[in-house]
């Protein structure tokens, strides 16, 4: 017996009911500040969905090959998304004939070059675009070795646009 109790019963106490709506959000409040989720060990976020007709028609000939982002520009070395960089983008690209498109819809199969560029630039797209580093390198606000172009600059709008309409 311990405090006058035999050992392995559980007593019964008497709650008043008024006293268990704040008893339960206390309870509730404590795990409240906890906020951290164990993702386990192999995680993979989800891939967002991106239009790949907007793609082709609009990123890969307005800002990838613009911007000669495979080859690089004059005076840089070159090969600065060929081969310097963990985002590989295939500098046959810029001089491919780009595909027939009726505004954002792809009418013919793209060069093969641009879809490995579309490969290799989807793992560097996430759902927002402030998270994005496919539009946060170019911009300068992370590990980029130049500012390829302002925030606010038409092609800034054009990749919030793209990963902003999903697969619309």
């Amino acid at each position: 017996m311990i405090l006058g109790l035999a050992v392995g019963t559980i007593p019964l106490v008497r709650v008043q009911p008024v006293l268990v709506a704040p008893l339960l959000w206390l309870v509730g409040l404590g795990g409240a500040g906890c906020g951290t989720v164990d993702l386990g060990d192999n995680f993979v976020p989800p891939d967002p969905m991106i239009d790949e007709d907007f793609f082709y028609c609009r990123i890969q000939p307005e800002i990838i090959n613009a911007h000669s982002c495979a080859s690089g520009l004059a005076g840089e070395g070159g090969s600065c998304h060929s081969a310097r960089s963990a985002l590989r983008l295939d500098p046959a690209a810029e001089t491919a004939a780009p595909p027939a498109c009726d505004g954002d819809t792809l009418l013919e199969a793209p060069p093969d070059s641009w879809q490995r560029n579309l490969e290799a630039v989807r793992f560097t797209v996430r759902s927002d675009p402030a998270s994005s580093p496919f539009w946060r390198r170019p911009l300068g606000l992370d590990s980029h070795p130049r500012v390829i172009f302002p925030e606010g600059s038409m092609e800034s709008d054009l990749i919030i646009t793209w990963i902003l309409s999903g697969g619309t």
